[in-house]
């Protein structure tokens, strides 16, 4: 058993653990990561690859949990709970109830999402001018495309809360929209086009971000299982690991859907749950989307990319089940089918499912941990983890070094 010390112990390496490093290197620390698997592993890796600022309104909201019920009973529906005998489960759900009614949590909720989102879009453009790297960095902005006219027109309210934050929507219609997006049928009514949103490969990202962390001499450790935790005086000492022992004069969890069952273990009780997502990603169409397009009715996403192009989307509660549910991605393939003239093809596909890390009032934790002083705590990004996970990367690493922090923090804290 090897014993290793650095700066800087990160336990997970998805997105949001490895731009914790990259702001912990430019600040000098010394860093080693470690996750239980691979990059491929990672909820980013397999998803649409969305930075969009226009997703600050969180999921809560009665109109949602309206339409949850409806959709419980529909073999198509875009959201499924498996029905489960767990009161960690039921008590996330009441939460989430809760906050949908909660005006002021709503308010919270939107203008937290609204600020990392943001932050982290100005990021981006700040790191791909200093790196070139290859990853399909897009700023061409997001379609969220209706099918009929009177769910177009209910958007708006939406769209006139984004407004506040300065997120407002073009909304198109019609002809309009075909000679601004040739992919579609006949089926699409209108859109609300969000030209702040852009896209990227999360794949290419990752890989990318990994090789120039490894490039820096930050240490990752992939397949390094954490079992315990030494603690002494309200800190944590030492990581045991199937990959031997980690010292670290601070430690960072950034762990995802999974963090709430390591945070046990340190006496945490942190309410983030896993959120299965879908996605299939093959040879892009002759005919494809000239940027990211919504189809907000089935909640259904599609990317195009130079070398490839994914569908994805759905939502589904079964716990950490590893089940792989055909019918979902059946159902993403339909989907298309109805708005796209060339939805999909067969060449190359690769599908995938991963767990999205889900609060019940649509904020992430970033903060440092009530139980230890050397701990800090970045998780619960929903399904925004890449499009906040600059901003998150830097909001830890100024908690780490006692660092004006750059954006207010407090709607991120442990309640």
């Amino acid at each position: 058993m090897n014993n290793t010390e650095s700066d800087v112990v990160i336990i997970g390496g998805g997105i949001i653990g490895l731009f914790c490093a990259y702001y912990l290197m430019e600040e000098g620390k010394t860093v080693t990561v470690l996750d239980q698997g691979q990059i491929k592993d990672s909820c980013s890796y397999g998803n649409c690859g969305l930075v969009s600022p226009s997703h600050a309104l969180p999921l809560n909201s009665p109109q949602l949990l309206l339409k949850a019920l409806v959709w419980l009973f529909q073999k198509n529906s875009p959201f499924y709970i498996k029905p489960q005998m767990d009161m960690e489960f039921m008590g996330w759900m009441m939460g989430f109830a809760f906050n949908s009614f909660s005006g002021k949590q709503l308010e919270k909720s939107m203008k937290g999402r609204g600020s990392l989102l943001m932050d982290s879009r100005t990021l981006y453009d700040d790191i791909f001018k200093e790196h070139k790297w290859d990853c399909n960095w897009a700023p061409s902005g997001i379609h969220f495309v209706y099918s009929q006219e009177k769910s177009f027109n209910a958007y708006q309210s939406k769209d006139s809360k984004l407004a506040e934050l300065g997120l407002a929507a073009e909304p198109i219609i019609g002809r309009e929209l075909f000679n601004k997006e040739p992919s579609l049928t006949e089926h699409a009514y209108g859109s609300w086009f969000y030209k702040i949103d852009a896209s990227l490969n999360p794949g290419k990202l990752l890989n990318e971000l990994r090789g120039h962390l490894l490039s820096r001499g930050v240490q990752i450790r992939e397949l390094c299982k954490v079992d315990t935790f030494e603690e002494s005086n309200g800190r944590i000492t030492e990581i045991t690991t199937n990959h031997g022992n980690f010292k670290a004069r601070d430690v960072v969890m950034a762990t995802g859907a999974w963090t709430a069952n390591l945070a046990k273990q340190l006496k945490l009780k942190i309410p983030v749950i896993p959120g299965k997502g879908y996605s299939i990603t093959m040879k892009s169409p002759t005919v494809h989307p000239t940027c990211p397009i919504i189809f907000d009715e089935n909640k259904v996403v599609v990317t195009p990319w130079k070398e490839g192009y994914r569908l994805g989307g759905t939502m589904e509660f079964s716990g950490y089940d590893t089940t792989y549910n055909e019918h979902r991605i059946q159902t993403l393939k339909n989907v298309a089918n109805l708005y796209l003239k060339e939805p999909y093809t067969n060449e190359g596909v690769e599908e995938w499912y991963g767990w999205r890390p889900m609060t019940n009032n649509g904020l992430p934790i970033i903060d440092r941990s009530p139980v230890h002083n050397n701990l800090f705590v970045a998780c619960g990004h929903n399904m925004l983890g890449l499009s906040m996970a600059p901003s998150t990367g830097k909001l830890i690493t100024e908690m780490v070094i006692g660092k004006e922090k750059h954006l207010e923090s407090d709607p991120y804290a442990f309640a």
